[in-house]
């Protein structure tokens, strides 16, 4: 049996918390590690923890959410980030995914999307709550500046959108996985972007989800 997914907790409102906890603890592949109260706790705890998971609240004291995951990419290379809100707006998501965000849930929807979402980053995919995507996918852009990308490329960004790792994209691809990295590494300089959230909302922006 594989090791239980290790989750930190950071939320201010006990009550959230406790049921966050609950909600995760009950699942046998999930344990938390660990909680926290605000962003500089949430910093330090993570890097004591090194846990496979952060769920960070985006409303706390101390440090704002960008400042904690750029603290998290830099000490807890390993941890997966997933945002916990009550905001859709678009400006919120796109500065977050930029910051290295692998997931973004709606507090509305928790606690059963927070276990797909935990489950999905940890093991190197991202997730979104449904009508966050809805407002990426019909939020405006101009389409007209997207690359072009070859049949390869783009068979690859639309399994990347899906929220593949490289690992199940090799697989079925039949291609191995350090190919598969290469692909991605050349399509995010391509696209212009850094981080597989960001890839994942600019394949969703661009409509690479059939």
């Amino acid at each position: 049996m594989s090791e239980p997914i290790r989750v930190l907790i950071a939320d201010d409102h006990p009550l959230i918390r406790s049921g966050l906890c609950t909600a995760l603890q009950t699942e046998a592949d999930i344990v938390v590690a660990g909680e926290a109260s605000d962003g500089a706790e949430a910093q330090r705890q993570c890097a004591g923890l090194q846990p496979d998971v952060l769920v960070l609240d985006l409303n706390m004291d101390g440090p704002p959410a960008v400042a904690t995951l750029a603290s998290v990419r830099e000490l807890c290379p390993s941890t997966r980030v997933i945002i916990l809100t009550a905001y859709d707006d678009d400006a919120y998501v796109r500065s977050l995914v930029l910051a290295g965000a692998m997931g973004y849930v709606l507090k509305d929807e928790v606690p059963e999307a927070l276990v797909q979402a935990v489950r999905t980053v940890a093991q190197g995919g991202t997730w979104f709550s449904r009508s966050l995507v809805e407002t990426l996918v019909h939020a405006k852009h101009d389409e007209s500046d997207a690359p072009p990308l070859t049949e390869r490329e783009s068979q690859i960004m639309r399994l990347i959108t899906q929220g593949w790792d490289n690992a199940r994209i090799a697989e079925e691809l039949c291609l191995s996985e350090q190919t598969i990295r290469n692909y991605v590494s050349h399509l995010y300089g391509k696209i212009g972007v850094q981080t597989r959230a960001e890839a994942v909302v600019w394949g969703r922006d661009h409509k690479m989800t059939a």
